[in-house]
């Protein structure tokens, strides 16, 4: 696990921090835009007006 040893490396550690938040942003952002494209198809299904809340 050399490669797990130079990641972990005290000097690179702070430049992996904002990578690993942006990343994280991003991936969020995505899961949320899906769960509500999913609800959105469903109320369709369901014959719901897609926009009422």
């Amino acid at each position: 696990m050399e490669w797990l040893d130079k990641l972990l490396n005290p000097a690179v550690l702070p430049l992996l921090i904002p990578i690993v938040a942006i990343i994280g942003a991003f991936a969020i952002a995505g899961l949320k835009a899906h769960h509500r494209h999913q609800e959105r198809i469903e109320r369709i299904k369901n014959g719901l007006d897609p926009d009422a809340k």
